[in-house]
């Protein structure tokens, strides 16, 4: 008997409360694999950053921040809601 067919034969013992836990385990564990595989595509795109770098960032952020040119975290999200009607 094949790990499918012993793993079917046990989930129709199961009563319906027992099968849905099941069921939203199994998606949740979907959704975790999603997001690591992303990850991983990712993290195989982008070229890590060398620490010489840093403080060339950090500098141009600062610049940013003072000049006005960007948004607080709470005023994107509140733009994305909108758009995407969340």
């Amino acid at each position: 008997m094949s790990t499918l067919e012993r793993t079917i034969s046990m989930m129709e013992t199961l009563p319906e409360t027992d099968l849905l836990k099941i069921q939203d385990f199994i998606q949740n564990h979907f959704h975790q694999r999603e997001c690591e595989m992303t990850d991983d595509v990712i993290g195989k795109l982008l070229q890590p950053m060398a620490m010489k770098d840093f403080p060339d960032d950090i500098e141009t952020a600062e610049a940013e921040i003072c000049s006005g040119r960007c948004r607080n975290a709470e005023e994107v999200f509140d733009g994305l809601e909108k758009r995407y009607n969340f």
